[in-house]
């Protein structure tokens, strides 16, 4: 079976890409300034030792998302994508023999990367996560607890209460938290996680994405931070396969960060990603839309196929051979793919250029509208 970045290279190929989540929409005028500064940038990074371009970045993205206990974590390294920090992990929970409760559904590569590594997670849904007296019961008979937050494909993203709740029973019973926190720009950031971590005195392993943001045509790099009983061994796996990340790259970085910062996320980013679902979900009518999904912020949208009598790999293959990339939904559900409940979504990327997109949601309504049955 086809993995999700499978399709997502496939997507590649198509008139209309809608399939990966990376940001590729089209640069806002002070970040068209950015681009043509590169120069400039390129000069400052060289004067920066390694060390000082680090800590500016990490400085510069606390700032961008209210995190300020991110600058008082016992460890933070900068790699080049979150799929590294992820492989990192990986490594790390396979030497210590972690029992892992993994999100569920979410991406696809979380889980592969980890087998890849020999930890098997096991699947933890969403609802059981909220939920005290549920997680309580999966959490003991696991050491680790994997939370995708906010969770790709749905949007779900945990309110303070609740990751307080969450971080609570995990530190009674001894579990280590591990977040991927990659979409987490997509929502007002009304808590420091950060700073809940650490005055719980939580065992933690945090890792952030830029790629999902900022159109900088895949030039990313991906915070990976943890409490002291963790830092040893990550930093000494970390050692073994990287030296550092490009100070041009953290450069440019840090400049859209503070860009996003001067602007304000609020009415760039999140009224662009509104602009665009509300767009999507117009065109493709209320049956379409996932219920868990319609309080989502992320930059995808998690679309149903119920209502066409279809499933989500019929969908798929019908739309590329129109000229659209969409990813299937079973893909998301990495511990029972191909089941029944898992066929009935597909995710739609919305951060794309406007041609693209365009074009793509006019085929996708135009599909949904000829085969939704009465």
């Amino acid at each position: 079976m086809k993995t999700l970045t499978d399709y997502e290279q496939l997507g590649f190929q198509q008139a209309s890409n809608l399939a990966d989540g990376h940001a590729y929409q089209g640069l806002s005028e002070s970040q068209l300034d950015i681009v043509a500064r590169l120069s400039e940038i390129w000069q400052r990074s060289e004067r920066d030792s390694i060390p000082d371009s680090e800590q500016r970045y990490l400085e510069r993205f606390a700032r961008l998302s209210r995190s300020p206990g991110l600058l008082s974590v016992a460890s933070s390294s900068v790699l080049p994508t979150a799929s590294n920090s992820i492989d990192v992990i990986g490594a790390y929970l396979r030497g210590k023999g972690s029992r892992v409760l993994l999100t569920h559904p979410t991406f696809d590569n979380l889980a592969l990367l980890l087998r890849r590594r020999g930890v098997e997670p096991r699947p933890i849904s969403e609802a059981s996560v909220q939920y005290p007296a549920a997680l309580a019961a999966r959490l003991r008979d696991a050491d680790t607890l994997f939370l995708v937050n906010p969770n790709n494909p749905t949007g779900t993203n945990l309110a303070g209460g609740s990751f307080a709740e969450i971080t609570d029973a995990c530190v009674r019973l001894g579990v280590t938290m591990i977040i991927d926190a990659s979409f987490r720009l997509f929502y007002p950031q009304e808590y420091d996680m950060y700073q809940m971590l650490q005055e719980a005195g939580a065992s933690y392993i945090v890792f952030e994405d830029t790629g999902k943001v900022f159109p900088t045509q895949d030039m990313k790099a991906s915070i990976l931070s943890c409490s002291a009983d963790h830092q040893v061994d990550l930093r000494t796996i970390y050692n073994e396969v990287y030296l550092c990340v490009s100070k041009f790259s953290l450069a440019v970085l840090g400049e859209f960060f503070e860009d996003a910062q001067t602007t304000g996320l609020g009415g760039t980013l999140h009224a662009f990603v509104a602009d665009r679902r509300t767009r999507l979900r117009s065109a493709v009518g209320e049956h379409a839309i996932e219920p868990i999904a319609r309080p989502s912020r992320i930059s995808v949208e998690w679309l149903s196929t119920a209502a066409t009598g279809q499933t989500d790999s019929e969908v798929v293959t019908r739309l590329s051979e129109l000229g659209v990339a969409v990813l299937p939904g079973r893909g998301f559900f990495w511990n029972s793919a191909g089941a029944q409940e898992t066929t009935r979504n597909v995710r739609v990327s919305l951060m794309k250029p406007q041609d693209q997109f365009d074009h793509g949601v006019e085929i996708i309504a135009k599909y949904f509208a000829e085969r939704t049955l009465a």
